[in-house]
């Protein structure tokens, strides 16, 4: 995995996680030095009614680079009112990748827009959810390359819709909608009861294939 993948990653689930923060009353501060920890740089620190919080955004290897890390995170918790968060991120790329893999072409992605939609019409909706995320994910791949990036590997979905959101290939409304539909999907791949997935879910994420797709058919006409 190329470092600057890893450095992208952060960067891009940094600005979520600063988000989040923002949502719940925090004042947040990026990149912001302690001068009590000298040498130490916070990725975030959120300040609200006497509780700050200094916040890291890590994978395992930046956490292995940064050894200070730990003797900061005593310091900090140490003070009245202060609290050190690790968040700690899966690698960009969780799974593993076939060889030569090939990203769903636009037919590709029609074509299980349309199984899905037989699939939920059959009376199985979590068939045909599952075939619309990977619909859905595809042409998140594809406004992705159309901003000049190209994701040549089998990522996680949070890599591939994080650097949806990232580039500005999708809103940001899409990216929370499409991080909460990852949950579901991640449920049952691995096996899990999801049964709060149902036709109307299953529909509401074919219909966002569709939008997503419609940027790509556009730009061929």
């Amino acid at each position: 995995m190329a470092i600057e993948d890893i450095h992208i990653f952060e960067a891009q689930q940094l600005r979520v996680v600063a988000e989040e923060y923002r949502n719940k009353g925090y004042e947040v501060t990026t990149e912001a030095a302690l001068d009590f920890v000298p040498g130490f740089r916070a990725d975030l620190i959120a300040r609200k009614d006497g509780d700050v919080r200094v916040i890291e955004v890590k994978s395992r290897i930046s956490l292995t680079k940064t050894p200070e890390a730990a003797k900061a995170a005593k310091i900090i918790s140490s003070k009245p009112g202060w609290s050190y968060d690790l968040h700690m991120l899966g690698e960009p790329e969780g799974l593993y990748s076939v060889e030569n893999p090939q990203s769903f072409d636009r037919e590709r992605i029609r074509q299980r827009i349309e199984l899905a939609e037989s699939a939920l019409g059959a009376g199985f909706p979590e068939y045909g959810f599952l075939v619309a995320w990977a619909a859905s994910e595809a042409a998140v791949r594809k406004l992705v390359e159309e901003e000049g990036v190209a994701i040549k590997r089998v990522t996680s979905a949070a890599y591939t819709v994080g650097m949806g959101v990232y580039h500005g290939a999708i809103s940001r409304e899409d990216y929370n909608y499409l991080t909460q539909m990852a949950r579901h999907m991640h449920a049952i791949v691995h096996g899990f009861a999801a049964d709060e997935v149902d036709g109307e879910m299953a529909r509401g994420l074919i219909e966002t294939a569709k939008r997503l797709l419609i940027p790509n058919e556009i730009d061929d006409e």
